[in-house]
């Protein structure tokens, strides 16, 4: 009998390290690194997320605008460094993003 109350302890500890996906500029900046992913095909790439993320601003058209240095082709010889603007649209409570524009740019 004295498990239940160790067992809901467990689960209840699990449920709070999962958190809510992070702050809302967290989860745009995950959405705009998902798309990110789908662009560049499987090539290596790296981006600071942490930048990203902190980079959010209102975009003036009911969305936000993030930007960040992007290293595409990570390691091979036609590495190069570029500067990814991606406009996303939070909605929702907890809020969702929707990916409007990725743009890369040499």
């Amino acid at each position: 009998m004295q498990m239940k109350p160790i067992l809901s302890a467990v689960a209840v500890a699990l449920l709070a390290g999962c958190g809510g996906g992070g702050t809302p500029a967290d989860i745009a900046a995950k959405a705009c690194d998902a798309q990110v992913q789908q662009q560049v095909q499987g090539q290596p790439y790296q981006l600071d997320l942490a930048m990203l993320a902190s980079s959010m601003k209102d975009d003036g058209r009911g969305g936000h605008l993030l930007t960040v240095p992007v290293t595409v082709n990570l390691g091979l010889a036609d590495q190069s460094v570029q500067q990814l603007e991606c406009s996303v649209r939070l909605t929702g409570d907890p809020p969702t993003a929707e990916v409007l524009n990725v743009r890369f740019i040499w």
